[in-house]
């Protein structure tokens, strides 16, 4: 099945090769967790980011437990910083 997944900020540079600007359609067997997804796209671990699926935020902890399905959106964002 095919994930659609939008990267933001630094994090574009990561997109795989024939990707359209900030988006990637990636392909993940059925039954795949949404950390099988992310080991697919190659962001060290040094690099933190956001995961954000179909409009709500998952926590790093719960990354294994989520199957992901067809047709969902997955946004990944670096945290953001002000002052």
């Amino acid at each position: 099945m095919d994930i659609s997944v939008t990267l933001f900020g630094g994090l574009r540079h990561f997109l795989p090769a024939g990707s359209s600007f900030n988006k990637c359609t990636i392909g993940i067997d059925n039954e795949a967790s949404l950390e099988d997804l992310l080991q697919k796209i190659p962001i060290p671990e040094t690099k933190p980011y956001i995961v954000i699926l179909n409009d709500e935020k998952v926590s790093l902890e719960n990354y294994a437990d989520i199957k992901v399905q067809q047709n969902d959106e997955v946004v990944l964002l670096p945290p953001i910083k002000g002052g």
